[in-house]
């Protein structure tokens, strides 16, 4: 227990040093550009820009910090030699790295819930306030449902109201069945009426007035809210209810696949970046080789977030499959990783 707490609080008090001034760096150039428009705002200013805005710069710089962290902490303590001591009395690089499975567990955690939950939901809301655009055009969006495709010109910003309905009916195999027009869609009592509607079927020689008629599909206002206001990023959960038909999405099933396993991924990547970082811990001040070491390190750190990147998008464009885009990167690198370690310590 007490190497346990020696090494994780020197790992962790890192980690969380390097994220603090990544996030406050990243931060003072997000308000270089944005500062004039937010302070030029009446409904919240600064203080809410910053609430919203601050898990999306976390989740960018959490993986440096993930990889700065352990590499200055194997560092500072490889400098004072404490390595060495520890290797003396019988301990292992092997089990010091794994006394820190608990700070990694606890980091993967929270990376998880930053990424997968909290960040996508931010995100969107940020989206929406900051959003310029006329109340006509407001809430535009494309959608796709197990039934067809849906494209609205306009939405309320409680997304209890479309404007300029379009309905596109297909089959399984994507042939159009009917299309549906209308001037809007409200909903009400748990179901969407059609006003100014009409339907026409290929191959019939006119359309039919169906207003007033109700429209069977799974988009709720929350999901009319979320589509109208579209992130870069999407919360795991939300992708399986996309996937299961329960939610409505306008991307490709590839990329809410990919989405899911990502959510998971995110759990292991504490657990690289420390396995990475292991090289810098076998370096002596007076035997030389700590820069060459952290230099490695953070190189392989690096190097597995370009791999991660890269594989996560052609995941999302499928051009790969979706566990192996998730989880491609982490087992490579983790394989990487111990292979070094057992090449270092032997």
């Amino acid at each position: 227990m007490t190497l346990v707490l020696h090494l994780g609080g020197a790992v962790l008090v890192r980690i969380l040093g390097a994220l603090l001034a990544l996030c406050g760096l990243a931060a003072a150039l997000d308000l270089v550009e944005s500062a004039a428009d937010v302070l030029a705002r009446d409904d919240g200013g600064l203080g809410r820009y910053l609430a919203l805005r601050a898990p999306v710069i976390l989740t960018a710089v959490t993986p440096v910090a993930l990889i700065v962290g352990p590499v200055l902490a194997f560092l500072s303590l490889a400098g004072r030699s404490e390595f060495v001591v520890l290797r003396a009395a019988g301990t292992t690089t092997y089990r010091m790295l794994l006394s820190l499975a608990p700070v990694a567990l606890a980091l993967g955690l929270g990376f998880y819930v930053l990424t997968d939950r909290v960040s996508p939901t931010l995100e969107g809301r940020l989206s929406a306030w900051l959003d310029p655009a006329p109340a006509e055009s407001a809430g535009a969006f494309w959608a796709r449902t197990r039934q067809g495709v849906i494209h609205a010109a306009s939405s309320s910003p409680e997304g209890d109201r479309l404007g300029g309905v379009e309905i596109y009916g297909t089959d399984a195999e994507g042939r159009l069945l009917t299309r549906i027009t209308a001037g809007a869609a409200y909903f009400e009592n748990g179901a969407w009426r059609l006003e100014e509607a009409t339907r026409l079927t290929p191959g019939d020689a006119s359309s039919i007035r169906i207003d007033g008629d109700m429209w069977e599909t799974t988009l709720r206002p929350a999901n009319v809210r979320a589509l109208a206001a579209p992130t870069r990023s999407v919360a795991g959960n939300v992708a399986e209810r996309i996937l299961s038909g329960g939610w409505v999405g306008n991307r490709t099933a590839e990329f809410y696949r990919t989405r899911v396993y990502r959510g998971y991924a995110a759990f292991l990547a504490p657990f690289v970046m420390i396995l990475l970082a292991a090289p810098a811990a076998f370096g002596t001040r007076r035997g030389g080789g700590l820069g060459r070491r952290g230099a490695l390190a953070v190189a392989l750190g690096f190097g597995f977030l370009l791999l991660d990147g890269m594989l996560t998008a052609l995941g999302e464009t499928g051009n790969l499959p979706p566990a192996l885009a998730a989880f491609g990167a982490s087992a490579m690198f983790g394989a990487l990783g111990l292979w070094i370690l057992i090449t270092l310590e032997e």
